[in-house]
């Protein structure tokens, strides 16, 4: 064996390098999958810059090189990476510093837009362009301390104007694209075509081509594990709107056809849709509509005809939805802008949690906290029968089993019976509203903490309502001496009272026939049907912009005419047979979104993962639906579920939302220092005053709109609803145009904590 110490000092240093690369070289190989080798893409390829200084050489020389293929050159890179670019600077000793350039090329080749020039440049021309583009994208600081907050309002701005930059760059490419195949593919989906049906036929012929694959990309355990989730997300609203919705229309409709309307809607939606990833099911917006409704029909003298006049709305709401996508008129989304949605979704949470106090009240109102000889004074003027706190816990059950067994037959009066001057039952329904907001809303704040894993937190946020209403139950289940009041389903696939109804088929031209029903009312449906089309429509196409908007990268094309005009024909369906009307859900839609979202696992460490692909498939929307629709043979087992425990979750509901309203963080910073603004876009670039008026006239909107809710007219709310788009088309002579891009800006800045409910700014 060769003695190093006899090795001449120049052939050791030579022999160093390659004992050292093979011996590297085999340890890479060996930990390939380990360390920083899992960061780098697959399709990764490398650039080698290699500068120097010599002495034979008078002045500099220069090579830029473009291998055909990735090769891997022993001893280039550190690790193993294909290597497609070379650049090679030399030069004599001199003031030049090599190695600045070095690192500025270095950096060129780690811009995004300047290495996608480098791969398609066919002469030096080419890179001389790429290198002033990227010039023009950059900010020069002078050396120093800077203060991250006094760079961050630069680097947003430099990041708008690249990305109109980009933006502009990708229009001129569509204009002199060529190959017919892929304009049809770049059609805008809300231009109008000029031709009836036009819209619709273009949303058929560029979406029903990937039909075979909406089905095979379901085939893996991303989507499996997000049918499981999606379920319990739509399953505690189907619930808790039924509970509420029988409340509101006194169980003319209930958990019964909230359940089965829900499952038939999202079937047939998930089944011919344009765009499958997105959830239809009950909304706020149209709860309360149907709330409305049902007041204006007892007002009337004809409740007893209420399905009936609702399958005449239906009828027209189907020939409003058919003259609509006639005309294209889908397009028109484009006019409601965030200043009209976000005073939408203020309105709708500000019900919410006002209808959750209304009713605590109503149940104080009816169970009084009264002081204990008051009690046994109502008790020993009562009947056995109508204490259940002064019975013992068996007998308790015996009279809850036969109250039970009474409601599944024809007996109306004790289906309907309802209990007063019960003993805790206001303060049990206090604990039980209240313990259900806390666990989900917590559980919520809980998945942007530090605690337990990222996997384990997120799972606990996403079922947060589902574990509230479980533990509230069996709270409740565990006092069974105090009484409150239950969801009222029947078992079994039938409607929720069978006094009211026996069938689900709704005839409403017998009513017309036998002249319980006036032909006026018939036509006087058309008016409810506008308004409740402008709910469906508005919630649709908005959340369909939203699934739809270029961030989330999909492939397949988008159907806002197809996804409407199914939807029209869902609302004419479930009106004939009696169920709510279905629209599209914006936070359960976003949800599925980020369930069946894929992201990047070469990011380095501290980087945000970017989205890699979202699997666009059917199956799950359809498994989801119809697991949905067999719930409904839990009727005994959601008979158990109190009421209370779903005004919880619409506390939760309207409190949650509030979080992704620009409008609520402008009337905050009505009452705080200027100095403790938050660092947002609306309050960067516009004048503070000038934002307190724009805040101003959306509350002043807000009020009128509240005012309208609680007085007679309050059927017609999505009429004035309307109004808003001219009120803000008046706004827009007020404001400048950078001042509205600030304040009414349809983009939102992302944050690491942001969830469904930030993310969106539509009404549950």
């Amino acid at each position: 064996m060769e003695n190093l110490n006899d090795i001449p000092e120049d052939q050791e240093l030579s022999q160093k390098p390659s004992v050292h690369f093979k011996l590297g070289k085999r340890k890479l190989k060996e930990d390939k999958s380990e360390g920083i080798m899992k960061r780098i893409p697959k399709d990764a390829e490398a650039t080698t810059v290699l500068v120097g200084e010599v002495d034979f050489l008078d002045q500099p020389a220069m090579s830029f090189i473009r291998l055909a293929t990735g090769t891997i050159l022993d001893n280039f890179t550190e690790v193993p990476v294909p290597v497609r670019f070379i650049f090679v600077l030399l030069g004599p000793s001199g003031d030049m510093d090599y190695l600045e350039i070095g690192r500025s090329i270095s950096t060129l080749m780690s811009n995004e837009n300047f290495h996608e020039v480098a791969y398609k440049a066919d002469c030096r021309q080419d890179l001389l362009g790429a290198i002033n583009e990227f010039i023009d994208d950059s900010i020069v600081l002078p050396p120093g301390e800077w203060d991250k907050d006094l760079l961050l309002p630069i680097l947003r701005h430099q990041n708008r104007k690249v990305k109109k930059r980009q933006e502009a760059r990708r229009k001129k490419e569509e204009e002199t694209a060529t190959d017919k195949g892929e304009l049809v593919q770049q059609i805008d989906p809300l231009e109008r075509t000029g031709i009836l049906f036009g819209g619709l036929y273009n949303d058929i012929k560029r979406r029903y081509p990937f039909y075979l694959s909406d089905i095979t990309d379901a085939f893996n355990v991303q989507c499996c594990a997000a049918f499981i989730f999606i379920f319990f997300a739509c399953l505690s609203p189907a619930i808790t709107f039924g509970g509420l919705l029988g409340e509101k229309t006194n169980n003319w409709m209930g958990v019964s056809e909230m359940i089965f309307g829900t499952a038939l809607c999202g079937i047939v939606f998930a089944l011919f849709s344009g765009q499958p990833l997105m959830i239809i099911g009950a909304t706020g917006p149209v709860l309360i509509f149907e709330e409305n409704l049902y007041s204006f029909c007892k007002s009337s003298d004809i409740e007893d005809l209420y399905l009936e006049f609702r399958g005449w709305i239906g009828i027209w709401i189907l020939i409003i939805t058919i003259f609509v996508i006639a005309f294209e008129g889908s397009v028109m989304v484009r006019f409601f802008t965030r200043f009209t949605e976000e005073i939408f979704a203020l309105l709708i949470s500000l019900i919410f949690i006002y209808e959750v106090f209304k009713k605590l009240s109503k149940i104080f109102s009816k169970n009084p906290l009264l002081s204990l000889d008051l009690y046994c004074e109502h008790y020993d003027n009562a009947s056995t029968t109508e204490s259940p706190y002064m019975l013992s816990t068996d007998m308790y059950y015996e009279n809850t089993t036969s109250l039970t067994s009474s409601s599944n037959t024809s007996d109306c009066t004790t289906f309907s019976e309802e209990k007063h001057g019960e003993p805790n039952t206001a303060f049990m329904s206090v604990i039980l509203t209240f313990g259900t907001f806390f666990i989900a809303y917590f559980l919520r704040i809980f998945r942007n903490s530090r605690f337990l894993g990222k996997h384990g937190r997120k799972m606990l946020g996403d079922f947060g309502v589902p574990i509230g209403i479980l533990i509230m139950c069996v709270f409740d289940y565990v006092v069974p001496y105090v009484y409150t009041e239950k969801l009222q389903v029947r078992g079994g696939f039938n409607p929720t009272d069978p006094c009211k109804r026996t069938s689900w088929f709704v005839n409403p031209i017998k009513p017309l026939q036998d002249g319980r029903l006036d032909l006026v009312f018939v036509l006087a449906a058309a008016v409810p049907a506008g308004l409740v089309f402008i709910l469906l429509y508005m919630e649709a196409l908005i959340t369909s912009l939203i699934v739809n908007k270029k961030d989330n990268k999909l492939k397949k094309g988008s159907g806002y005419h197809l996804d409407m005009f199914l939807i029209g024909i869902l609302a004419f369906v479930c009106a004939l047979l009696g169920l709510p009307w279905m629209t599209a859900a914006t936070v359960r839609s976003v949800t599925h979104i980020g369930s069946v979202s894929t992201f990047s696992k070469t990011t380095a460490p501290g980087v945000k993962p970017k989205l890699d692909k979202i699997y666009e498939q059917r199956v799950t929307n359809l498994l989801v639906n119809a697991l949905i629709g067999l719930s409904i043979l839990l009727g005994p087992v959601l008979s158990q579920v109190p009421l209370t425990v779903l005004f919880g979750v619409f506390l939760y509901m309207g409190i949650s939302s509030l979080s992704g309203i620009q409008l609520v963080e402008r009337i905050e910073c009505w009452f705080m220092p200027v100095k403790h603004h938050p660092d947002a876009m609306f309050v960067r670039q516009v004048r503070t005053w000038r934002m307190h008026m724009y805040t101003f006239i959306q509350v002043v909107c807000l009020l009128m709109l509240w005012i309208i809710k609680v007085t007679p007219a309050a059927l017609a709310f999505p009429f004035f609803l309307i109004l808003l788009v001219p009120v803000r088309s008046a706004v827009g002579r007020i404001f400048s145009p950078s001042e509205l891009e600030a304040l009414d800006n349809e983009e939102q800045e992302v944050t690491e904590t942001e969830d469904e409910y930030g993310e969106t700014y539509m009404p549950i």
